[in-house]
């Protein structure tokens, strides 16, 4: 954003009243700022748009969630992660901005920078990678991408975000170590490196105070230290307290009909506990964005290329988990195909980011040539013995079953979490089925996140198809017959079961606190530390030749080495950077992503790769950042488990004992194995943790929802049945994901957030007295 841009909206907003200042720092309606015509102010545009853009035309029923203009459809950043591929990320965000800009949008809500603290977050596919580093550096050519169209991007949840259960209150416990080294990472780099316009804070508190609301948060880490510049809104019925908002430097609570907040603001202003000032340096931000996009929906768009990138994105996000040799499927081969989800693909995830897809393909639409079996409903994986009989019959007849299953759509959402890891029962018995009956059995998995695999050694080939996005299906075709190499890798674990991941046991339901015990012991960090053994490790992917590595060397802060194709194919590989701090100081992870490349290899080619090492890979958070002095171990290879090649190097900083911590002497840390206890913890954070409550009838608050207020109340229950009555309206299919979340996002979330959000059907006066109401006072009682 250039000084005139600034200088006009410094001019604006000069003009204004204390209480138009505070007027623009409250949405207009769901996806619009307010506009001040008579002072040349427009409004901004916003629109969700991590995979594609899922724009509502004024006037459109917000809470539609499918009622959105068509835009083209692409994979979940989950799959678009997997092809560790920066410019074909970037090209995304450009063919993402591209179609923003062509509908007027001002601001692309998105990417998530959410790290996969468990494979059980309802949104890990919209997120990245279990790695910061990774995360932080396809995000922002993602970023770079879209802003380079002239639509901004707004980065999010900030911040520790990596659960949907009680996400509009839920308590993140963390210390600043875990909380600067793992969870801040990505959104550092992206802000430095990117530059991005606008900033969405999380729903969550962050240590006991809301992260719309949290100063060293928002203003001491994201604007004096890394220098934002951008506007920060929050997400959509996140703003807690708006007088503390605007101490912390949020600028927008979003989305309209906010009075009550105005009236906090104001209150403050006039109790002397809130300056103008603050207000003012909010009110331009806001107003300085809106005037930069005033011109968005100038350009054309380019479906078909975009749907190219779409593709591309697709072919090279799809990975190869196993295969004993029979793919790429012979050009001849008599092939039988089963499974619903091959006509009715689990292409995208459930949410905001749902897309009205302009046309998406099938495997059964490509492949009508094949046989077809449904084997199970599409809609919840059940199935039935003539279902299962048709299957195996058609598997028997052929010489490759090729086999797809995955999530239904009603398990992978936003607005919930799963349970656990596992696809539908009758899906691995159908799998088993057809294993047993078929020469050659691949299996396809649709999902977003990682999925128990209890078949994975009974069949010949597994691919993870990801969420393809609209041409995700032409992808898996172009990738099992071998026209693509298979050169996807994962860029999360994938653990045996839940129960293996270090932060299950105070993860999610049913706890109000989200207790961060691992520390920086997340996904590979953890299961390599502790030696536990994965179906799946971080990295991994096969391809369809073999290559070799050799000749590791570091230079400065560059790795060199040099990369074979020795098979008789073309193909893809990603040499991957580790580094192994020195010991003996703070306790840290065996191993940490420092770099990586993508290159593609013509048989019998050899390259020399160049790749820089990540600098942060040699620093710690002990008050304050400090370069780790002394010998590291720089290591080389194909993912974090297959590390061939090592070498070490001197390192200049601090002496290792010097940064040690007496508190975490003979704790977990220091030999993470099992599970971390909670006097662990409390030394790791520093202080004790806060007794977790669970409310009851005279005990409810602001943070608790109409749907857990039921439980005990005829009036919340009758109010919570009114919502989803009206929501379940609107869906032909109480159980659409679409439908689900959206309850989860209005009876489902924190009553405060209702009030922001109910478009003033639930004025704040209301919300209070039905709070008197069910614990069991009368309406107009003074809490």
């Amino acid at each position: 954003m250039d000084d005139s841009t600034k200088k006009k909206a410094e001019k604006v907003v000069s003009s204004l009243t204390l209480e138009e200042k505070v007027h623009l720092g409250i949405g207009a309606d769901f996806w619009r700022t307010q506009a001040i015509p008579e002072k040349g102010l427009p409004a901004l545009t916003v629109s969700d748009g991590p995979s594609g853009l899922r724009y509502q035309k004024p006037g459109t029923d917000a809470k539609g969630m499918t009622k959105s203009e068509p835009a083209t459809c692409f994979p979940s950043l989950a799959t678009a992660a997997a092809t560790w591929d920066r410019e074909l990320v970037a090209k995304m965000g450009t063919a993402i901005g591209a179609e923003a800009r062509s509908l007027g949008v001002g601001v692309v809500l998105g990417p998530g920078l959410n790290i996969k603290r468990s494979p059980l977050c309802g949104r890990n596919f919209e997120y990245f990678s279990e790695d910061p580093y990774l995360t932080g550096t396809l995000a922002s050519e993602y970023v770079k991408g879209v802003q380079s169209t002239g639509s901004g991007s707004c980065v999010k949840h900030f911040a520790v975000n990596s659960q949907e259960y009680k996400r509009f209150s839920n308590d993140c416990l963390i210390d600043e170590r875990t909380l600067r080294e793992i969870y801040l990472r990505a959104f550092e780099m992206v802000v430095r490196d990117a530059r991005p316009e606008m900033i969405m804070s999380a729903y969550v508190m962050l240590n006991g105070i809301y992260c719309s609301d949290n100063r060293h948060l928002l203003c001491e880490i994201l604007r004096d230290e890394w220098g934002f510049e951008g506007a920060i809104t929050t997400d959509w019925g996140g703003m807690h307290d708006r007088a503390a908002a605007y101490k912390a430097t949020c600028d927008l609570a979003m989305p309209g009909a906010g009075k009550h907040l105005e009236k906090q603001a104001l209150d403050a202003v006039h109790a002397g506990t809130l300056g103008e000032a603050d207000i003012t340096a909010c009110a331009e931000r806001i107003a300085a964005l809106a005037i930069e996009h005033a011109e968005a929906g100038s350009t054309s768009v380019d479906i078909a290329g975009n749907r190219a990138v779409a593709l591309k994105v697709a072919e090279e996000g799809q990975v190869l988990l196993a295969n004993d040799g029979v793919l790429p499927l012979a050009k001849d081969a008599k092939v039988a195909l089963i499974g619903a989800l091959a006509k009715t693909p689990h292409y995208q995830g459930g949410g905001s980011s749902h897309i009205n897809a302009r046309k998406v393909e099938t495997l059964a639409g490509l492949r009508s040539d094949w046989t077809y079996a449904a084997g199970y409903d599409p809609k919840n994986g059940s199935t039935t013995p003539t279902l299962v009989d048709e299957a195996v019959a058609a598997a028997r007849a052929a010489e490759v079953a090729v086999v797809v299953v995955g999530l239904p759509e009603t398990i992978e959402s936003e607005g919930y979490d799963r349970k656990d890891m596992e696809l539908p029962s009758s899906m691995d018995e159908l799998v088993r089925a057809v294993a047993a009956a078929a020469k050659h059995t691949v299996v396809v998995v649709q999902s977003g996140s990682a999925v128990e695999l209890p078949w994975e050694k009974e069949v010949s080939a597994v691919l993870w198809a990801g969420l393809g996005g609209e041409a995700g299906a032409k992808a898996t075709v172009h990738v099992l017959e071998g026209d693509t190499d298979a050169s996807g890798r994962l860029t999360e674990t994938w653990p045996f079961h839940a129960g293996d991941v270090p932060c299950m046991g105070w993860w999610g339901e049913p706890h109000r606190q989200a207790q961060y015990r691992e520390g920086t012991f997340v996904g590979y960090r953890y299961y390599e530390t502790a030696k536990v053994p994965v179906a799946h490790h971080f990295g991994e992917g096969l391809s369809y030749t073999i290559f070799e590595m050799k000749d590791l060397a570091v230079h400065g802060m560059t790795a060199t080495l040099s990369v074979t194709n020795t098979g008789k194919r073309t193909g893809v590989v990603v040499p991957q950077i580790y580094i192994t701090a020195p010991k003996d100081g703070l306790p840290e992870p065996v191993l940490a992503l420092a770099g990586f490349a993508r290159v593609e290899l013509t048989p019998k080619e050899t390259k020399q790769v160049e790749i820089a090492l990540d600098p942060a890979a040699f620093r710690v958070w002990r008050d304050g950042w400090q370069e780790l002095g002394g010998t590291y171990t720089v290591h080389a290879g194909f993912s974090a488990h297959d590390l061939p090649l090592a070498c070490t190097i001197e390192h200049e900083g601090k002496a290792v004992k010097s940064l040690a911590d007496a508190r975490l002497a003979d704790t977990w840390y220091e030999k993470p194995e099992g599970k971390p206890a909670l006097a662990d913890f409390e030394a790791l954070y520093g202080k004790p943790v806060p007794k977790e409550t669970h409310h009851v009838k005279g005990t409810y608050d602001e943070t608790d929802s109409l749907i857990e207020m039921a439980k005990t109340s005829k009036v919340a229950r009758f109010m919570m049945d009114q919502i989803v009555g009206a929501i379940e309206k609107g869906y032909d299919d109480p159980s659409d994901p679409q439908c689900r979340m959206s309850i989860q996002s209005s009876a489902g979330c924190a009553l405060f957030s209702l009030v922001n959000c109910a478009g003033g059907a639930m004025p704040a006066w209301l919300a209070q007295s039905l709070l008197n109401i069910v614990n069991g006072h009368a309406p107009w009682h003074k809490a």
